[in-house]
């Protein structure tokens, strides 16, 4: 029998092949709202920054190459402002991990009752973020306010103190405010890391006689670091653009006190300096991106890398 040659398909039948066209057509939709609601608001910020747009006289906006990107330069407010950003950041942040990581570990244990204890950890995050600014308004208000009441029946205070007529203690109230708010997300993502830790290494680490802390310190942190240094990177970007229980608390006083840039640009935005208000969000955002990609390129070289080997 003769030998039959078995030839490839040609490089010309290859080309030929039909191109499924669902996928693409199923992710059309989600794709196009992603560009009009991100894209192109990015775009449009970009643009009214290089103009001099104001919202008394926005259809006559004229193109003004990079004048208030040289303006910020010298502007004090925003210069300032980078410090109180980064301040803020720092604040918020590492206190917020602080407090996050024992309630996980706790929340992490085996006790009765712990599904609603779970659950109601969450009530400071669901309570919508105006709300929460008011009752620390409240609470620590020059004239009835009740951390007043307590700290002068204690004989801490020998009167009243109008906590945020002072740049320092409206600051740390803030921030204790954010702190209130935001560490029940941290803690519930915390949780699902610690969860995700096989117990056969805590057995065999007590069989080894590991301590409690040995067994934190060698088998829980480094299992859960990666989610740490995510969370960290995620809460520094919301507090940077994070404007509304500032405002609400403080409108950014006293004097510029609490004028982080994100609350600069918003001032800015009611003052109708629309294309100023654009650049200075638009360095905001260059600024975060830059110090993301380093923060995630060292995150994936070195602790990813460590905690994957």
């Amino acid at each position: 029998m003769a030998d039959i040659a078995i030839h490839p398909k040609s490089p010309a039948k290859r080309r030929r092949r039909r191109i499924d066209f669902l996928p693409y057509a199923l992710i059309s939709p989600i794709g196009l709202l992603l560009l009009a609601i991100t894209v192109y608001p990015a775009l449009e910020a970009v643009y009214l920054a290089m103009t001099n747009a104001s919202l008394l006289r926005l259809a006559r906006a004229k193109f003004i190459g990079f004048n208030n990107f040289i303006r910020m330069a010298g502007d004090p407010v925003f210069l300032d402002g980078l410090w109180r950003t980064l301040r803020w950041d720092l604040a918020v942040v590492s206190l917020e991990l602080a407090i996050a990581l024992p309630i996980a570990l706790f929340l992490n244990l085996n006790f009765l009752g712990r599904g609603f204890v779970r659950a109601a950890v969450m009530v400071p995050y669901i309570t919508p973020p105006a709300v929460v600014g008011l009752l620390f308004v409240f609470m620590f208000d020059g004239n009835f306010g009740v951390a007043n009441d307590l700290l002068v029946r204690m004989g801490v205070l020998d009167s009243y103190f109008a906590w945020f007529s002072d740049a320092e203690t409206s600051f740390w109230i803030v921030v204790s405010a954010m702190v209130w708010y935001g560490q029940p997300l941290m803690a519930l993502i915390l949780l699902a890391a610690l969860q995700t830790i096989p117990a056969e290494l805590y057995e065999a680490a007590k069989v080894d006689g590991a301590s409690r802390w040995m067994q934190f310190w060698h088998i829980t942190l480094p299992h859960i670091l990666p989610s740490i240094f995510f969370l960290v990177l995620l809460r520094t970007i919301w507090m940077s653009n994070h404007i509304d229980m500032i405002f609400v608390m403080t409108t950014g006083g006293p004097g510029f006190a609490n004028y982080t840039n994100a609350v600069y640009s918003f001032q800015l935005t009611n003052q109708f300096e629309i294309g100023y208000a654009s650049a200075v969000a638009v360095v905001l955002a260059i600024i975060l991106m830059a110090a993301s990609a380093f923060y995630v390129r060292h995150l994936a070289r070195n602790v990813l890398k460590a905690s994957s080997s």
